[in-house]
């Protein structure tokens, strides 16, 4: 099946009347042997995708193609320890979960995250003899035991994407590897700025593009196509997952926006997804979506919890942060926003460069 020209669309001369929506895995394994990377867009905490990633990952034909994942949950300080714990060797997972655990981004992360570290291992230890993977870890090294201000934050925030990017340029295409690159959608959509933080607009694709790199991206997503109660009854037939290319077709023409955020973000947006990406991941209708918690026993009461209540009072936030250890729905109603205090201000570094790195643990 994978002998078909998939990838016809690359041609301008293409035309798709109607989407056709195929095995997710399948189009991804073709994308590979006419790019070097291939990038999704995740939507974070989901259930249904980290499943499908895990069955991705796990299959030996992605391990034939594949050098390396480059994960945005996993501080580039730890990486040392990543690279043993991937290729088999007995390290405490009180180690190589700091990885992922010790990232800018704030709260704990759901156990599917290491989960995806675990299933990188075990398909390497299946293949003894033959080509092993990697996981780059694709945040900047902050090392939280030394954070004591906002201030001291701010570097490293404010070059997330700049060292995410580096990170591929650096272990990848000056390699001549191929990688899948994990990260959240508003790091990669086209045209888009990162974060709330930020100031410019998407960097990672342009940067690796400018670096030589053949990318292709996709956008995880779902069936709302404006505000919350607008689903789109043409996603009712589609296998979920499935992933759908987006050139000359009405889910191209579909706002961005609504899709990869269930509905509860911006409905004006004019980004199509078609602009904003090369194919849609589609996991499934809106409300069978469901995120991922982490475990309350890793967090409550727990010295790990304590620091992370310190990490975001740094930052300004001042919120709950116990979970309930359970799924819930991916996408609530959105609330009425009134009376919402305003989210703090960013740090005033910014713009200050990166701390020269230090030795990998």
């Amino acid at each position: 099946m994978l002998s078909l020209p998939l990838f016809a669309f690359a041609s301008p001369c293409f035309a798709q009347a109607d989407p056709s929506p195929k095995n997710a895995s399948a189009v991804v394994l073709e994308a590979f042997e006419t790019h070097d990377i291939v990038m999704l867009g995740e939507i974070h905490w989901n259930k249904q995708e980290y499943e499908w990633l895990q069955s991705l990952i796990a299959k030996s034909e992605f391990a034939d193609r594949v050098d390396d994942v480059v994960m945005e949950f996993g501080n580039s300080l730890y990486q040392k320890s990543v690279d043993r714990f991937v290729a088999g060797e007995a390290v405490p997972i009180e180690e190589v979960q700091r990885a992922w655990r010790n990232t800018l981004g704030l709260g704990d992360p759901p156990p599917i995250y290491g989960d995806l570290y675990k299933t990188v291992r075990k398909t390497n230890m299946r293949r003894h003899g033959k080509h092993q993977m990697r996981v780059l870890c694709g945040d900047p090294y902050i090392d939280w035991d030394k954070v004591k201000t906002k201030d001291d934050i701010g570097p490293f925030l404010g070059h997330r994407d700049q060292w995410y990017a580096q990170v591929v340029k650096d272990e990848v295409l000056a390699k001549h590897h191929r990688a899948f690159l994990i990260a959240g959608a508003g790091h990669f959509l086209r045209g888009q700025h990162p974060s709330a933080w930020a100031t410019a607009p998407s960097y990672i694709e342009p940067e690796l593009r400018r670096a030589g790199a053949k990318t292709f991206l996709i956008v995880a997503g779902t069936n709302a196509v404006k505000g919350y109660d607008d689903l789109d009854h043409r996603f009712d037939s589609w296998p979920a997952p499935s992933i759908a290319l987006l050139n000359r077709n009405w889910v191209g023409d579909l706002s961005a926006m609504p899709v990869i955020t269930g509905g509860t973000g911006e409905i004006q947006s004019a980004l199509k997804l078609k602009d904003a990406a090369d194919a849609l991941l589609y996991l499934g209708p809106r409300d069978s979506l469901i995120s991922v918690e982490p475990a309350r026993e890793e967090v409550d009461s727990t010295r790990y919890g304590k620091e992370l209540l310190r990490r975001m009072r740094i930052l300004g936030f001042d919120l709950p942060l116990i979970p309930e250890g359970k799924v819930s729905p991916q996408f609530d109603r959105p609330e009425p926003s009134n009376g919402l205090p305003p989210s703090p201000a960013p740090p005033k570094t910014m713009d200050a460069p990166l701390p020269p790195r230090p030795p990998s643990r």
